[in-house]
């Protein structure tokens, strides 16, 4: 009976190959953290979710926070293009380009809430691991970009260009963090039109705030 069971598995794993296998498990292990959360996710459950022996698993990762530093990397470089998509949209203005950016940020962690966990937790905290950082600076790139190139309309000079991104993406983080924990429930954004209604609110004013610093904004005081 265990010849058996072990051979089914060596079957199965030889049906994958290298680089497919990876994949396989990377494609499963966001699966049960999706829907299930990070706790559930366990290099025994991602195996037996493909049909491969843990063993196999273990060829491709070292363990499990492993695949979690996997698909933080993996959510960084979705992020980049997502919110670089936003950014490109209809040759938007700059202060469009600025609104685009957070609503798209904001609108992708509220959808991948587990995800966003992994790329912000303690995991990816203090980040060292070069790949996730280079992943995590191509991600904050797009915001830095925007802001460079649009440096002379918001009335600043292109080297403070980070110091306002860090600013901006404070605002973003923070929005999306609320959501992410549940916290903006209790405040009557359940649904995706409130979600995204609210996210353009505050990226509206940070992008105000950002003009206005360089005397490009309008004040309420007339």
């Amino acid at each position: 009976m265990f010849t058996s069971y072990t051979k089914r598995f060596a079957l199965q794993t030889k049906s994958y190959h290298h680089g497919d296998l990876r994949s396989a498990i990377l494609n499963e292990a966001r699966t049960i953290l999706e829907s299930q959360g990070e706790e559930a996710m366990t290099m025994r459950r991602i195996a037996e979710g493909i049909g491969v022996s843990a063993m196999a698993a273990y060829k491709h990762f070292a363990n499990r926070d492993a695949i979690l530093q996997a698909l933080a990397i993996e959510g960084f470089n979705k992020l980049a293009r997502v919110t670089s998509r936003a950014r490109k949209k209809n040759k938007l203005p700059a202060d469009a380009q600025l609104v685009a950016i957070g609503v798209a940020y904001i609108m992708h962690g509220i959808s991948h809430p587990e995800i966003y966990r992994v790329m912000f937790g303690q995991l990816t905290s203090g980040i060292t691991d070069a790949a996730t950082k280079s992943a995590a600076d191509e991600a904050y790139g797009v915001l830095c970009d925007c802001l460079r190139d649009n440096a002379e309309h918001f009335g600043f000079e292109k080297k403070e260009a980070e110091t306002h991104a860090f600013s901006v993406w404070s605002m973003a983080h923070g929005m999306t963090s609320l959501f992410v924990e549940g916290h903006a429930r209790t405040r009557n954004f359940k649904t995706k039109a409130q979600q995204r209604a609210v996210a353009t609110r505050g990226a509206e004013l940070v992008a105000r705030g950002v003009s206005f610093r360089g005397g490009n904004g309008a004040s309420d005081d007339r």
